[in-house]
């Protein structure tokens, strides 16, 4: 039972970190360049970084647990 809630406890905060506020939230925030290589396949050839872009947002508060 304490297993269990300690796993709801650990997957409530990776759901809060990745929310934050506004429109975009989670890994919308980094950019599409981010989304497609956190989605392709592990043995898919890998992406060229030459063109990849990822979004910086310096003025959001950072996750600090």
């Amino acid at each position: 039972m304490l297993k269990n809630i300690s796993i709801l406890a650990v997957l409530a905060v990776v759901l809060v970190a990745c929310g934050g506020g506004g429109g975009v939230t989670g890994f919308a925030q980094l950019g599409s360049d981010f989304a497609r290589a956190f989605a392709q396949d592990r043995n898919a050839e890998p992406i060229s970084l030459e063109n990849v872009t990822l979004v910086k947002t310096p003025l959001v508060e950072p996750f600090n647990p």
